[in-house]
């Protein structure tokens, strides 16, 4: 929250005083005036207030086409679409900049304008349809809510739709590329001065033919493993361009077969026993059990559902350089997946490149890693001594 500068969370979080020490020296300090109003300092000198009243009462003044649904939601009766509070604030501040000294907003300091924090919650498994008009029209008019209509939808099933999407597009950055070399070869062959040695070539071949059937395997791509070309000194120069096309239509393709493949061989090797999942262009993943029956994705049980989602985010939806905060992995699953969890995130962090900070209560999520803790209760005891 101090990190997307949601000045709403900490309005409605209930505390006396909250310290923040940055790496580069400053100290950021809110303070709770009452139930609903903060007043941030930032090294001493006081940055600005903010209540949730206030605001709620100048929206209803100037803007009286929104109407306030719950504590964080207003639906805007002109299109029937619904925003959650700090985007209508932003897009009220944008438009009209004479209330930014209304709503008492004032600049944040600028190291907080540059990390990157990605919240994983506990509540993984169904996401909240943004778009339901008519659930929101229902609950706002005060009319009973049709059961028929839904407002959530599986999470799993929806990744699985995002990651079709993934490969689709990767699919297509590769036609243009290949469209693009295939175009421009037979001039690249002619004007091709240098040669490459057999056995560079073999090694570069090699890798090319791995990344050919890892395509395959994921069912991602037709192409077929390549032969490999009998090398002739009198084709070392053709043989040089050829490789050099082969590999830049490949290239486009590495970060994602490096994410799938440890998606599917931490929940194909360390977690699932009697199932298998596996990529595919035409929807994304899919499973199935060790006897090669289909499984739909609301077939697998919590805890494995639990396990897929919180790995995709990891993966597919993190990006390098971000703090990742997870709250509860331990959620559903089996005590054995729990002791291998921080091995696995081990391995993510390395591949991804990113921090992570994990809030659990179970100590088979730690297992031998007892050194990476932080007890809270420790250290409030240790402030309480003082």
């Amino acid at each position: 929250a101090l990190a997307s500068q949601n000045s709403f969370f900490f309005v409605v979080l209930l505390f006396k005083k909250i310290t923040f020490c940055l790496s580069d020296g400053n100290t950021i300090v809110l303070k709770k005036i009452d139930k609903d109003e903060i007043e941030v300092v930032v090294n001493k000198d006081k940055l600005f207030r903010w209540t949730e009243k206030s605001l709620n009462k100048i929206i209803k003044a100037q803007f009286p086409y929104f109407r306030q649904i719950d504590e964080i939601k207003w639906l805007d009766r002109r299109t029937e679409e619904i925003v959650n509070r700090d985007t209508l604030l932003q897009s009220v501040v944008s438009e009209f900049p004479e209330l930014s000294e209304k709503l008492q907003i004032g600049e944040w300091p600028k190291p907080l304008k540059t990390p990157k924090v990605y919240f994983i919650r506990e509540q993984r498994l169904l996401r909240p349809i943004a778009d339901d008009r008519a659930r929101v029209r229902h609950r706002a008019y005060g009319s009973e809510l049709d059961e028929s209509i839904s407002g959530f939808k599986n999470t799993i099933e929806e990744y699985a739709k995002e990651l079709r999407e993934k490969i689709k597009e990767t699919l297509a950055r590769s036609s243009q590329i290949t469209q693009e070399l295939d175009s421009s070869f037979p001039r690249r062959l002619f004007d091709q001065t240098s040669d490459i040695s057999e056995e560079v070539f073999k090694q570069r071949f090699d890798k090319v033919k791995e990344i050919q059937k890892a395509l395959s395997e994921h069912e991602i791509s037709d192409i077929k493993e390549d032969s490999h070309p009998t090398y002739k000194i009198e084709n070392a120069k053709a043989l040089h361009v050829y490789i050099n096309d082969a590999e830049q239509k490949l290239a486009v393709f590495s970060e994602l077969l490096g994410k799938l493949k440890a998606f599917t061989n931490i929940l194909n090797e360390r977690r699932f026993t009697f199932k298998r999942i596996a990529i595919s262009k035409e929807v994304g993943f899919k499973f199935t059990t060790d006897q090669g029956k289909s499984l739909a994705l609301g077939d697998l049980s919590s805890g494995e559902q639990q396990e897929v989602v919180l790995l995709y985010e990891l993966l597919f939806k993190v990006k390098a350089g971000t703090l990742v905060l997870i709250d509860e992995p331990e959620l559903s699953l089996h005590v054995v997946w729990q002791k291998q969890f921080l091995d696995d995130i081990f391995d993510i962090i390395a591949l991804q490149k990113i921090n992570i900070v994990i809030a659990t209560h179970s100590p088979q999520i730690i297992n031998n890693h007892w050194d990476l803790t932080v007890d809270l209760e420790d250290l409030h005891n240790a402030k309480v001594s003082k």
